[in-house]
This record gives C-alpha cells, structure tokens and sequence, in this order.
C-alpha cells in the first residue's frame, strides 16, 4: 500500500531543472547568426554545438566568479 501511495505522490513532486536548463531552451528559439554573435564566432556551426559553446562560456565564468568572491 506505502508503495502505491509514494507512486501516486511522485506525480506532484516538483523537479527542478538543472543549471541553465531554461536558457539552453531559450536559445534553441533564437537565430543561428543571433547564436554565432552570442558565441563569438563567425564559423558556422549546427545550433547544438553553438548553444552548448554558449553555455560553456557561461559556466565558465560563473566558476571564475565564484572564485574571486
């Protein structure tokens, strides 16, 4: 019975999305040529490899300020 009540309550427990999960989502929407202005580059890239390239940067310096404070 516990079993079958936790599978029940499991349905309205709240997830929350991982670490720049929305944003990636965000710019799945945007442009590739808005994609390659936010990335830095001029190269042509599928806009997988941009977004992820984009949320790099951002980790990046998320970490580098996280270090500095």
């Amino acid at each position: 019975m516990k079993n079958l009540l936790d599978a029940i309550g499991s349905l309205f427990v709240y997830a929350s999305p991982e670490p720049f999960d929305g944003y990636a989502r965000f710019l799945r929407g945007l442009s590739s040529k808005k994609l390659r202005e936010l990335a830095g580059t001029n190269s042509h890239y599928s806009k997988t490899i941009l977004i992820n390239m984009i949320l790099d940067d951002m980790k990046n310096n998320a970490k580098v300020q996280n270090e500095i404070a």
